[in-house]
C-alpha cells in the first residue's frame, strides 16, 4: 500500500477558486483505496463529459489551502474495459502525413509489437528530451508529422506516438501520474506513459524515460529508469463542468485551480510517496 501526499506550496487559495483533483484510476498496477482531504468546505465527485475518468471538485475552507492524501494498493484484478476508451481530438488525431508515415512503417512487419518497435525507434530519432516553452503541435487540430528533429517532454513524445499508433487502429491509452526516482520519495511534477494492446497482450512504453535517462536499448516496460509510479488518470483532452464553466485539460494528473474567469492555474506542488510495506522504502 502507498500513500501519496500532494502539498500545495501556497499560503492562501485564490479568491473564489475551486480545486480540481484527479481521482486515481484502477489500472494494471494499482487499486485506488481512498482520499483524505483537509481544510476543505465542500467536495463534489464528477465525471468527465467525454470519458469515464472521475475527478474531485473541492471548495477550500475560508483562508486555507487544502491538503490531499491518496491511498493506493496493488492491483487485485484487471482494470475496467473502459480504460481503453479515448476520444479523438486534437491531442490524439494524426494528420494525413503522420498517418501515411505510420502506415509505411507498419508495412512488412510480422506483428503489432514489431510495428510499435519501429514507431518507437522512429520517434526516438525525432525528439531530444526537453521542456520547450511551446509544444510541437501547438495550435493545431491534428498531430503533425515532424520534419527534422524537435525538443519535447514526455507529453510531446507520447502525443506523437499515440496519434501514430491510433492511425493504425492499435489500442493505446495515455496514462498520467507521478514517477518517483528510486532514491527519492518526492517529485515536483507529473509524468506520463503509454499502455498498448499489441497482438492481444498488454504492454507499456515509456520512451521519454529512455531518452531522459540515456537508456540505450529501446524496449517496452514500465520502468526503464527504475523508480515507482502512481497513475492518476487516463485519456487526453478531458472536459469537466465546474461552477466557473467548462474546463478542458490536455492531461490530468496534478491539482488545478479553476479561477472565477474560467481559466485554470497549476499551483506549485510537492508530491511525496510513503510505501506502507514495513520498510518505508520506495520500491523499483
Amino acid at each position: 500500500m502507498s500513500q501519496v501526499s500532494v502539498s500545495i506550496e501556497e499560503g492562501l487559495a485564490p479568491e473564489r477558486a475551486w480545486l480540481l483533483l484527479p481521482r486515481p484510476i484502477d489500472d494494471w498496477t494499482q487499486h485506488f483505496l481512498g482520499i483524505e482531504l483537509e481544510a476543505v468546505q465542500r467536495v463534489h465527485e464528477l465525471a468527465a463529459r467525454n470519458s469515464r475518468q472521475m475527478a474531485y471538485l473541492v471548495q477550500p475552507a475560508a483562508g486555507k489551502v487544502p491538503r490531499i492524501r491518496y491511498t493506493v494498493g496493488m492491483a487485485k484484478e484487471p482494470p475496467p474495459k473502459w480504460i481503453w476508451e479515448m476520444e479523438e481530438n486534437r491531442y490524439t488525431r494524426a494528420s494525413g502525413e503522420l498517418a501515411a508515415l505510420a502506415a509505411e512503417m507498419a508495412t512488412g512487419t510480422g506483428s503489432q509489437r514489431q510495428t510499435m518497435q519501429r514507431l518507437v525507434e522512429h520517434t526516438a530519432g525525432l525528439f531530444g528530451y526537453d521542456h520547450p516553452e511551446q509544444r510541437f503541435n501547438h495550435g493545431l487540430d491534428e498531430v503533425p508529422a515532424i520534419c527534422g528533429t524537435a525538443r519535447g517532454s514526455c507529453v510531446d513524445i507520447n502525443t506523437y506516438l499515440i496519434a501514430a499508433t491510433r492511425s493504425l487502429d492499435i489500442p493505446v491509452q495515455y496514462l498520467a501520474g507521478y514517477w518517483f526516482h528510486p532514491q527519492r520519495r518526492e517529485t515536483l511534477d507529473m509524468h506520463c506513459w503509454l499502455a498498448l494492446r499489441l497482438d492481444d497482450e498488454v504492454c507499456f512504453w515509456d520512451l521519454a524515460h529512455h531518452l531522459k535517462w540515456g537508456v540505450e536499448r529501446l524496449a517496452p516496460g514500465l520502468n526503464p529508469a527504475s523508480g515507482r509510479r502512481v497513475t492518476m488518470s487516463c485519456g487526453r483532452g478531458l472536459r469537466f463542468d465546474t461552477p466557473h464553466g467548462p474546463v478542458t485539460l490536455s492531461h490530468f494528473s496534478e491539482p488545478l485551480w479553476v479561477l472565477p474567469d474560467g481559466t485554470t492555474r497549476k499551483p506549485q506542488l510537492r508530491i511525496h510517496i510513503n510505501e506502507q510495506d514495513g520498510s518505508d522504502k520506495v520500491q523499483p
